[in-house]
């Protein structure tokens, strides 16, 4: 008998760019006797090559320090293991330029891409999760980037104008990480790679639990008292609802209703995909800035919601 976690993760596809850069030394040739040339080194000076096709990219100096296409590899194939797909790769300039999207809207890669903001403790531009996105460059002019934009990237005009955004997001940039291709910011990718590696271990577990919520019956009759503890609402000392809250807990029972019927079945899966939904499509314009269904009290709700629902 097939272990089905083997299968899964021997079936799920993983994603590569197919080449990679390397960073070869330059000569000049000087004549001799006759015909003969003799080669030359030039000092500190390199040209940066794909290793496919010897595709010539730039020429850089012995500071120069690859950021190689494998890394963002491994980002992209963290996501692809909890459920993204369709990663979307874009090269510029005979891949002087490269990118590469996933759409940010599933609760998988928006549970990571939130363990991720929340582990560096920023806030983004809430507005701004339509795609996560990776920039890097060999071009020795664009950095390397991992962050949240709007843009699709489809041109170069476009790549230019995700580029922009994440250097500019409304809290100073929606790139959650970015680096110079220099020795130095070589931490700077091991901060990154540590915190991805952190985020995925927490979000296997996460899922586990989520498959685990979809096999618990969920009984509507107690969605009340479910919603008051999960965004931690009082009645002080009332024996009814306010009108506020009676609206609240009327919009609560038709987004249930909505996934219940989506969903096939009343489980404690439907009953937190409820509360994401409110969180996130209902925040006041003030809350988005704020980020606050990433790092804020929004994030404390979910938080809250899948304790009582995974207990």
């Amino acid at each position: 008998m097939t272990n089905s976690n083997t299968q899964q993760k021997e079936e799920t596809p993983s994603f590569s760019f197919g080449w990679e850069v390397e960073k070869r030394p330059i000569y000049y040739d000087t004549g001799v006797l006759g015909n003969q040339k003799v080669k030359n080194l030039i000092p500190n000076r390199y040209a940066l090559v794909r290793d496919d096709n010897d595709g010539w990219l730039a020429n850089v100096s012995d500071r120069y320090t690859p950021f190689f296409n494998r890394r963002f590899e491994s980002i992209v194939n963290s996501y692809i293991e909890l459920g993204s797909s369709n990663p979307i790769k874009k090269e510029f300039n005979g891949g002087g330029r490269l990118s590469v999207q996933l759409k940010n809207d599933s609760i998988e890669s928006e549970a990571l891409t939130g363990q991720i903001i929340s582990d560096k403790g920023v806030k983004v531009d809430d507005a701004h999760k339509g795609y996560i996105t990776m920039i890097n460059g060999h071009d020795k002019r664009t950095p390397w980037m991992f962050g949240l934009t709007i843009v699709r990237i489809v041109c170069n005009n476009t790549f230019t104008m995700a580029l922009k955004d994440m250097r500019s997001g409304k809290h100073g940039g929606n790139a959650l990480f970015t680096g110079k291709h220099l020795k130095s910011s070589e931490i700077d990718w091991q901060v990154l790679e540590d915190s991805i590696v952190s985020a995925s271990s927490t979000m296997k577990d996460y899922m586990f639990q989520i498959e685990q919520m979809k096999n618990k019956v969920w009984k509507k009759e107690d969605n009340h008292k479910f919603f008051m503890d999960a965004f931690g609402m009082k009645l002080n000392g009332r024996s009814k609802y306010g009108k506020r809250l009676e609206g609240l807990m009327w919009e609560f029972d038709i987004t249930y209703n909505k996934y219940a019927t989506q969903f096939g079945s009343d489980n404690r899966y439907t009953a937190f995909n409820a509360v994401t939904h409110i969180v996130d499509h209902d925040a006041t314009e003030k809350q988005q800035e704020r980020g606050w269904a990433q790092v804020g009290r929004g994030r404390a709700i979910k938080d809250r919601a899948f304790e009582l629902l995974s207990a």
